[in-house]
């Protein structure tokens, strides 16, 4: 499943899609950094991948096989952090201009909160319909916010939010064959009694 980062994507711009309530028909819910929004001034509410890292708590987990013959499959467990954007209309009072943001970024909280598990047929691509991942807030410091910004030249410094999604798991393709046990082979050493006193 190595279009797991790519499904992940896809289903968090779909499921904002189907929920978002005021877009016009030019407004786009995008997947793309802070430089692509601010190139596309139709783009609303944009979702960009920052940082992805090893989920911690589902490092040593394996996809272990219930049939005799299976191959054990193992899976590489991540989190994805998104900053979510809401990009401002221009044109207009700029104090309108926040408030709109402000309105769809309050939205997309909502969203995320009603959905922060996310199985089955919301789940886009290649992502397994029974597997759940779970989309967290992620709460981020001015000073990482300001870095993050900071990072991308010329781009004026957008209210934003950060979700973590979690675990998305791209599976390998190494594994070995995983055969019923049939025998076991134990090694003893005989143990020297003491000479009685």
């Amino acid at each position: 499943m190595i279009t797991a980062i790519r499904d992940m994507g896809e289903t968090l711009v779909e499921l904002l899609k189907a929920n978002l309530q005021g877009l016009s028909a030019n407004d786009l819910v995008s997947l793309c950094s802070p430089t692509d929004a601010q190139a596309n001034g139709n783009i609303r509410v944009g979702v960009f991948l920052y940082s992805i890292n090893p989920a911690a708590e589902y490092r040593n987990e394996l996809e272990i096989p219930h049939d005799e013959g299976l191959i054990q499959v193992a899976e590489q467990p991540l989190d994805l952090y998104y900053l979510v954007t809401s990009y401002r209309r221009s044109g207009v009072d700029p104090t309108d201009r926040v408030l709109d943001a402000h309105f769809f970024l309050g939205q997309v909280m909502k969203i995320f909160f009603d959905n922060a598990t996310l199985t089955g047929s919301i789940l886009k691509g290649q992502l397994p319909r029974d597997q759940e991942i779970r989309v967290t807030h992620q709460p981020i410091t001015v000073e990482d916010v300001t870095r993050l910004w900071g990072a991308l030249p010329n781009i004026a410094l957008q209210t934003s939010v950060s979700y973590v999604a979690s675990p998305v798991r791209i599976r390998s393709t190494r594994g070995a064959a995983a055969n019923k046990v049939t025998s076991r082979r134990s090694e003893l050493s005989p143990m020297e009694q003491e000479a009685a006193v």
